[in-house]
């Protein structure tokens, strides 16, 4: 695309772009890059602003699991579903950064078997499809995994994965063959106007973009754009750690696996009728205190993803986040890794942090125009694989038309599949 450019401003020197966006979308992780592609679909001009050279906060730094049987019945499984929907679309165009093998969940107890027996019912009945496996069929199909850990299981053959480190770079690429799409990255934004002709959008660098809406999508970094409507009580920041083994030749996990203290954790077996009765879990207490829940994902070069963690922070103190990795939570999932899988080594060969923002009041995320053509969507904490695509496809779709967001309920009672 070729813009022309001038210097409108002499004083401050601030250089205009001539050519007006349908929509600009600054940031563009997860759910600011699955914004551009459905504006593109809609046949908008799309403005993609970035501040980094490439994608890097919770976006790339995950498990990769598209688990819409993770998500609480109703309009969040039912984002899930039809996110996954659009990324079976998308998955022949970014060169095998997303497959299909499906998820595992592995009760640890006869109890958390019972809630599998419970999930699959209700999967039954809202046309979701499932299998519940017993302990032979799990074992056969993971091998390593300890009998004495394995009390049946329930398999989800619709979901998918993701290479996420991959995903994002191709699916930029995707994005920006369109020739209605600008895509600024190295671009940091730190003023957004509404003027009488639509907005206006000024950079670090001077540079001014102008275009009719705009939708930020800004992960974690809550400070710099309204911070008076993203640092809320209701928000959190959250930590995450995890781990990658060396590879295992020979040793092969097909699809995602999530394990008992999933089971305890993930809001869609809240549902399930046996769940307020659920015995404490006898696993390590300090498991609960840190957010570990363990999942498994084998990546194409047989190593292995196994973690995480969750630890939260005040999103109006945002310095009060620890970026090291510590040695204690490696440890405490590894040890409970090893209950869990009988592998030929455990040797480490990274570990890293993601971090995200969690909206933790009863919305589990924040959609809020700002005004009439500035509109903001974050807050979705650890749901933005999963559920970011269609959550995107539905707020875009409402923005184009005029509407305002005003949280996902009234979103949700919108949506156009």
């Amino acid at each position: 695309m070729i813009s022309f450019i001038y210097n409108i401003y002499n004083t401050d020197n601030i250089e205009v772009l001539l050519m007006k966006f349908d929509i600009a979308i600054v940031g563009a992780g997860v759910l600011g890059s699955f914004a551009a592609l459905e504006a593109l679909e809609a046949g908008k001009k799309v403005l993609l602003i970035e501040a980094g050279q490439t994608a890097r906060g919770a976006t790339v730094r995950n498990f990769g699991q598209l688990v819409a049987s993770g998500m609480a019945l109703g309009k969040w499984r039912d984002l899930g579903i039809r996110s996954l929907a659009i990324y079976k679309k998308l998955q022949p165009l970014v060169e095998g950064a997303i497959w299909q093998q499906g998820s595992t969940y592995i009760a640890s107890t006869a109890e958390e078997a019972t809630l599998l027996e419970e999930m699959y019912l209700i999967n039954r009945a809202q046309g979701y499809p499932s299998k519940l496996l017993t302990p032979a069929q799990c074992q056969e199909r993971f091998p390593g995994l300890r009998a004495d850990y394995c009390h049946g299981g329930l398999y989800y053959p619709e979901e998918m994965s993701a290479e996420s480190g991959q995903l994002m770079p191709r699916l930029w690429s995707l994005l920006s063959a369109n020739p209605s799409l600008t895509l600024k990255n190295v671009t940091l934004v730190r003023e957004i106007k509404e003027t009488a002709g639509g907005t206006e959008i000024i950079t670090s660098g001077n540079e001014k973009y102008l275009a009719d809406r705009v939708l930020i999508c800004c992960g974690h970094q809550l400070s710099q754009l309204y911070p008076q409507v993203t640092q809320t009580p209701d928000m959190k920041l959250c930590k995450l750690q995890m781990l990658r083994t060396e590879p295992y030749p020979g040793t092969r996990l097909p699809g995602n696996l999530l394990t008992g203290l999933t089971i305890r954790r993930y809001e869609a077996f809240q549902s399930c009728p046996s769940f307020q009765n659920l015995p404490q879990s006898t696993v390590d207490p300090r498991c609960a205190q840190l957010g570990i829940h363990m999942l498994f994902r084998q990546s194409e070069d047989g190593s292995i993803i196994v973690g995480d963690s969750h630890e939260y922070f005040d999103s109006r103190d945002v310095h009060s986040i620890d970026y090291e990795v510590r040695e204690d939570i490696n440890q405490l999932m590894l040890d409970e890794a090893k209950n869990i899988f009988a592998l030929p080594h455990w040797r480490i060969s990274r570990s890293w942090n993601g971090y995200y923002s969690q909206d933790m009041s009863a919305n589990k995320v924040l959609l809020r125009s700002i005004s009439d053509n500035i509109h903001l969507a974050t807050g979705i904490g650890g749901k933005g694989m999963t559920t970011g695509p269609a959550l995107m496809r539905d707020a875009v779709q409402q923005i184009l038309r005029g509407g305002a967001l005003e949280g996902l309920e009234a979103l949700h009672a919108h949506s156009v599949t």
